[in-house]
């Protein structure tokens, strides 16, 4: 029994594989030539782990050079329902509950009322994709 011909690998097929891994191996032996690849003797960043406490904290292989972090963290950004998703439905549901919410508690706590977006939404451009006033200019 002879394997279907979608599975067998016709030349061309042959030929692009092959000829891109051998195409990688040339260019490997050139830059070796040319000196231009990374030496054999660069430091090693393994860190040195001791096998009787292999959790405990380890020194670094790199000198720090920041001697303060900046951390900025935004719990949220701006919702796509105010960009580009067009709800229609949204708006004519604006303050009712969502079914059963009462049973539905999310990691952000219970559920509030459906809202309409915030921002008014037109159709834009030459396809007249509906996006919201918040981004004007975008669909021009």
């Amino acid at each position: 029994m002879s394997p279907p011909a979608d599975l067998l690998l016709d030349r061309r097929h042959f030929l692009a594989h092959t000829g891109s891994g051998l195409g990688a191996i040339a260019l490997s032996s050139l830059l070796q030539q040319e000196r231009l690849l990374a030496s054999e003797k660069q430091p090693s960043y393994r860190p040195a782990i001791d096998p009787a406490a292999p959790h405990a904290a380890r020194r670094s292989p790199l000198a720090a050079k920041a001697r303060n972090v900046l951390v900025i963290f935004c719990s949220g950004a701006l919702s796509h329902m105010d960009t580009f998703d067009w709800k229609p439905e949204l708006v004519q549901r604006d303050g009712q509950m969502m079914p059963n919410a009462e049973a539905a508690v999310t990691f952000q706590g219970e559920n509030g009322a459906i809202a309409r977006p915030l921002y008014a939404f037109r159709p834009r451009g030459q396809c007249g994709k509906m996006t919201s006033d918040l981004l004007p200019r975008l669909g021009d």
